[in-house]
């Protein structure tokens, strides 16, 4: 019975010793939360980076292109630049990367995007590609979805925006083709900058609130919510001071 133990104890360490860093199956993240694959992308400069290059030592905002993309893909990078210009801090405090799931796409074609939306020379934002398993393995962990439309070259899919921290996924928004939510892009740049953002707005979440957060201004303002919750207390002083001035002064 004794020999058995440190066969059992090898068993047990081996069970539970962490996978080696640095392959697309295993994570990167740092903690208890959702660890992304740690997938190789092929920059548009020509260069090889795995995501935990791009993404460990500073935050990322991750977010999904292609070129031939006649929906939403060019407004909503428009509309993370302006919203990445506001807020500050590019480069300094976060990263940014597009990346691209068409296979179609070539490095020309990275260039050629980032050259149409003034960044190719603007730090702090990557563009890429990576090959289909590897894109299998981000997109599956992010739960993004693009299926070919009835037009050639064409996907249907949302736009979407994950911030990551420490190889970790700590929040993520959508926003379909037409549609937009400026209030809740600023606040989740202002996040992942590492700005404390007290009320977060999430559509669909809460139809009322007591105060509001705008992501534009930084500032904390009294919304609807707090008007409902102080009306039973208004309406009572409102019935006393009623009920006081029909009974008149005391005697």
């Amino acid at each position: 019975m004794r020999t058995a133990w440190p066969g059992l104890l090898l068993t047990l360490l081996l069970t539970l010793a962490p996978d080696a860093p640095g392959h697309a199956d295993t994570g990167f993240g740092i903690g208890g939360g959702q660890a992304l694959p740690d997938i190789r992308l092929e920059l548009g400069d020509g260069s090889n980076a795995l995501l935990s290059e791009l993404a460990g030592q500073q935050p990322l905002l991750l977010t999904f292109f292609y070129r031939r993309c006649t929906g939403v893909c060019t407004p909503f990078l428009s509309l993370l630049h302006d919203a990445t210009a506001r807020v500050g801090g590019a480069g300094s405090d976060y990263h940014i990367l597009a990346l691209s799931f068409d296979e179609a796409d070539t490095l020309q074609d990275l260039r050629s995007q980032a050259a149409a939306l003034g960044l190719a020379d603007t730090a702090g934002w990557s563009f890429a590609t990576t090959t289909p398993a590897q894109l299998r393995l981000i997109t599956g962990a992010l739960g993004f979805e693009a299926r070919p439309a009835a037009q050639p070259g064409q996907f249907d899919h949302a736009a979407l925006l994950a911030a990551v921290r420490q190889g970790q996924l700590i929040d993520r928004m959508t926003m379909a083709a037409g549609r937009s939510d400026l209030r809740r892009l600023h606040a989740l740049v202002r996040e992942l900058r590492g700005e404390f953002i007290p009320v977060l707005p999430r559509p669909g979440r809460m139809a009322l609130g007591c105060f509001r957060f705008d992501a534009r201004t930084g500032l904390i303002l009294p919304d609807w919510g707090l008007l409902l919750l102080a009306a039973p207390a208004l309406g009572s002083l409102g019935a006393l001071a009623l009920l006081f001035v029909r009974s008149g002064p005391p005697r």
